[in-house]
């Protein structure tokens, strides 16, 4: 029974492996971990099987080691499937004052899907709250071409959204990156906020108080928003960056690719704490 429960498993990823094909192309990042998934649930079915039937031909201690590996990593890719969908914001929090939108692939000059997503709800967004600044946070698409918060701008500008509230962070080439050079670019702007309003402050008469002009709550909030398979990492790595008061925004993703994505930074989850940056 086991067999064939591990047979099945082996099947069912290469049929979405094939339909991730079919649908999104050989070009679709990550998806040969569909091959190694069936390629290894495969080796441990028919192992299992073949010791079924002949035991005294196989070493019992291959099938077990292939099954606790398997049974490990299924587990492991559970618990941080829970962690990934389990920590998604129903409602988004309104009226903070950064947004960090972070970027994704770009075809052409044009966002792809999955930014397209993101952009989308980042416009819902700043026009429901026209106070908040969006930081576009992307680095370079190809040498010699354009970056990614520069198509992303382009796409919020043709939305309707404002260009003075459209800040570029051009350097980032990975989500450490993003959040990074994200948050060095917001204390920039408030260092200059600062720097501008102790100025209005020495020019008003000594009778006004100190305080007019000032936003009320100005509390600095940040947000970050990006897909909602993606938001877990990203909100792990702020956290790790110092980053403590911080919202999440998620995006919605596409629904094809949507089991692919989760596992996808899933692996990503283990490969960022193992370099330290969870």
């Amino acid at each position: 029974m086991l067999a064939w429960g591990l047979a099945v498993g082996s099947l069912l990823c290469l049929v979405y492996f094939v339909v991730i094909m079919v649908y999104s192309g050989i070009g679709t990042a990550y998806a040969f971990i569909w091959i190694l998934f069936a390629a290894g649930l495969g080796a441990t079915a028919f192992c299992v099987w073949h010791y079924q039937r002949y035991p005294r031909r196989l070493p019992l201690r291959l099938p077990v080691s292939l099954v606790t590996i398997c049974g490990a990593g299924l587990v492991i890719m559970l618990v941080l499937q829970i962690l990934i969908i389990g920590k998604v914001p129903q409602v988004a929090e309104s009226d903070l004052e950064y947004l960090i939108v972070l970027g994704a692939p770009v075809r052409g000059e044009k966002p792809g899907h999955t930014l397209r997503l993101r952009l989308d709800k980042a416009a819902e967004y700043g026009l429901q709250n026209p106070e908040t600044i969006l930081v576009l946070s992307g680095g370079r698409i190809s040498e010699g071409g354009g970056t990614e918060a520069e198509a992303m701008k382009q796409y919020l500008l043709d939305k309707g959204l404002p260009e003075e509230r459209l800040v570029l962070e051009q350097r980032s080439v990975s989500t450490v990156e993003n959040i990074a050079y994200s948050r060095i670019l917001i204390d920039e702007i408030k260092k200059k906020r600062q720097e501008e309003h102790h100025q209005d402050e020495r020019a008003l008469p000594a009778y006004l108080p100190a305080a007019m002009g000032q936003r009320a709550g100005n509390r600095h909030q940040i947000g970050i928003l990006t897909s909602n398979f993606h938001l877990y990492r990203a909100m792990q790595i702020a956290k790790k960056q110092g980053m403590q008061e911080i919202s999440g925004i998620a995006s919605a993703s596409d629904r094809i690719l949507f089991v692919h994505f989760c596992f996808r930074d899933g692996l990503a989850i283990l490969k960022e704490r193992l370099a330290g940056n969870l």
